[in-house]
């Protein structure tokens, strides 16, 4: 599928597949914080989005609205064409840092945890089976964390880890 900027005139892209970077829940799973998962590529929110409304528009019809955290993302338009529809991007600096929320008329509130681009691909695909497991309930940063996301590597000593202040 292709995709116009709205707001960067002759800005074209064809989606790539988001194969296993989505992860959802199966239907009837506790709600819990997510209704599943998705690791984008990148930062950039035309790349990113196209290729995650290309991906549910194949399982749920149109995506009308897509809301993040601005401060998790590059600088995005206001809309996306998916083509002959339009998916409003919204920008909220309230919405949790790693959380894309997706509407539509048969996606009422999907919500999804956005694990960041960065991410090791190992703790990557941890925290993508975490936030899609029916019994899901974590926040954001307790599936990041428990994933292993942003834990400092420390030096070890034998068995256990070294702290900064033993360490000299």
């Amino acid at each position: 599928m292709t995709f116009t900027a709205d707001r960067a005139a002759g800005t074209v892209l064809d989606s790539l597949p988001v194969g296993r970077r989505l992860r959802l829940k199966r239907s009837g799973a506790e709600k819990g914080c997510f209704d599943g998962a998705w690791w984008p590529r990148s930062r950039d929110p035309v790349t990113e989005f196209s290729a995650l409304v290309t991906a549910l528009a194949e399982r749920f019809g149109r995506v009308d609205r897509i809301g993040f955290n601005p401060a998790a993302w590059d600088l995005a338009p206001s809309r996306l064409r998916h083509g002959p529809d339009l998916v409003r991007l919204a920008g909220f600096s309230g919405l949790q840092r790693h959380t894309v929320v997706v509407i539509g008329p048969h996606i009422r509130h999907l919500t999804l945890l956005a694990i960041p681009p960065d991410t090791d691909p190992a703790a990557a695909d941890r925290a993508l089976a975490a936030a899609a497991a029916a019994e899901s309930t974590g926040t954001a940063t307790e599936i990041l964390a428990d994933s292993g996301f942003g834990e400092p590597s420390l030096p070890t000593h034998g068995d256990r880890p070294v702290r900064h202040d033993e360490a000299t």
